[in-house]
């Protein structure tokens, strides 16, 4: 007869001797029932064959990483957001039909799908200047900020107490002693080792500094990457300024020269502009910026038609993915990418796909090197596939090509600071402008015939013929791209 105490002993034995092994399956009985919730099949399945075969490396890497939203205390903040924006809009009349532009049913269709991304309308009656020279732009934002008058509010990811960001700060402080109240955000983690220094010498002077999701903050995010990559600064309500460029100077931290792509902006887009920065303001300090001087009446007058929006966890309804894929699909002659980092989503290859097929002309200028070490791999694994199906490919070499647009045919022109990759798409907080003009464009096609004039064109059969250790090396990258 089996003795049952000995059986007991045997069967908790075995159970202590391979117990890594059994907490190792419950943790990946778990992640199967969980990981899948509110994730695309493509990305679960990366994320579960990881659990599957390493739980215990899995479980860290999906706690910092591996969950795409705010906590729970910043999303009853994010609640309040469409109310701020309801707000702006009909204080400012800018839903009101006079602002409204005439556009073609493609791009009609387009900006009411943007609309019910971003709440912002299409207005007509701004002006629109590309800024493509570093420095240059620098100087416009700060000549703006030396003729303002009642306020000034700026916004970067990456805000550094050095040559560049020392220039800001001074004009800053000039405007604060002329009575203008200045308000700024910096992103925690991109201004990294400068915010505690920039808060010290801004609030001295009487501007107000705060640090966006501060590290300190653990639960104000549910991952420590969801970052605000937003670049925004409004003068008087009266002009403003967004696009790529941060507020730095590579070169001082061992980087190398950038290749921007910032715009000027006046006309009813500013408001639009400057409700972004509210509701980011509000998300840090729950203060609700209502002064009627900051949201003027909207007024008519000849421009161009455009609108703004902003994405990332704050609005769960989509990314700018959304807004290009639609574009490329209303193409009929051209579409040119600029961008840093390609690592695209399924539908955006389909609609680049769909847009060759239909003779549609499809470039991708992005830089010869790149950054960070694993999107660089990552997008580069895509090439093959592009060149495969007729798609131009070209590498920027003189610059870091840090500068983020996307033009369809001579009718719309997207650009702002998201990448075309999916951090931007779906993690980091973004704003971008899409803009229904040619003229536009045509400014447009002139920058990216000078960085085409630069750039080299990839070859269809030597990318093919590079070396197995290459091709392996951005295939994982790729697959770990996609953990998210």
């Amino acid at each position: 007869m089996m003795d049952i105490g000995f059986a007991i002993d045997g069967t908790l034995a075995w159970i202590w001797a391979n117990i890594l092994a059994i907490v190792g399956w419950i943790i990946a009985m778990i992640a199967f029932v969980v990981v899948p919730f509110r994730r695309p099949p493509a990305k679960a399945r990366n994320w579960l064959l990881i659990f599957f075969a390493l739980p215990w490396v899995a479980l860290p890497i999906y706690w910092v990483i591996g969950r795409p939203q705010y906590a729970k205390q910043r999303q009853k903040r994010v609640a309040e957001l469409p109310r701020i924006l309801d707000r702006v809009i009909r204080q400012t009349g800018m839903d009101h039909p006079e602002f409204s532009p005439e556009l073609c049913e493609d791009n009609h269709s387009l900006a009411s799908l943007a609309h019910g991304l971003g709440q912002f309308p299409a207005v007509i009656g701004n002006g629109i200047e590309p800024l493509g020279d570093y420095h240059g732009a620098i100087d416009r934002v700060i000549g703006d900020i030396d003729a303002a008058q009642h306020h000034v509010s700026v916004e970067f990811y990456i805000f550094k107490n050095d040559g560049v960001g020392k220039r800001l700060m001074a004009a800053l402080e000039r405007a604060s002693a002329r009575g203008v109240t200045c308000r700024v955000l910096l992103d925690a983690l991109g201004s990294y080792g400068a915010v505690a220094s920039i808060k010290r010498r801004l609030e001295a002077a009487g501007i107000e500094v705060h640090d966006i999701l501060p590290l300190r903050r653990r639960l104000s995010s549910s991952r420590v990457d969801l970052r605000n990559h937003r670049k925004i600064v409004v003068v008087d309500a009266r002009v403003g300024f967004t696009g790529s460029q941060n507020m730095w100077a590579p070169a001082e931290h061992g980087r190398n020269a950038n290749r921007e792509l910032m715009v000027r902006v006046t006309g009813p887009i500013v408001a639009q502009l400057q409700a972004i920065f509210v509701c980011d303001w509000y998300l840090e300090t729950l203060e609700d910026l209502d002064d009627a001087a900051m949201f003027p009446p909207c007024k008519t007058g000849p421009g161009m038609g455009a609108q703004m929006i902003a994405t990332g966890p704050d609005n769960p309804v989509g990314g700018l993915d959304l807004i290009i894929t639609q574009a490329m699909y209303n193409a009929s002659e051209d579409i040119v990418i600029v961008t840093p980092y390609f690592v695209p989503t399924d539908a955006l290859l389909t609609a680049i796909r769909g847009a060759v097929l239909r003779g549609v002309t499809v470039r991708l200028i992005t830089g010869a090197k790149c950054d960070q070490r694993l999107p660089g791999l990552a997008q580069r694994s895509y090439y093959q596939e592009l060149l495969s199906i007729g798609v131009q490919v070209y590498l920027y070499a003189p610059e870091f090509l840090h500068a983020k647009h996307c033009r369809v045919d001579y009718e719309v022109s997207i650009l702002g600071s998201s990448n075309m990759d999916f951090r931007s798409f779906e993690l980091n907080a973004e704003i971008d402008l899409l803009c229904y003009d040619a003229a536009l464009a045509k400014d447009l096609e002139q920058v990216e015939n000078r960085y085409l004039e630069q750039s080299t064109r990839v070859c269809a059969d030597e990318w093919k013929n590079r070396p197995l250790r290459k091709k392996v090396l951005e295939n994982t990258a790729r697959m770990m791209s996609e953990l998210i």
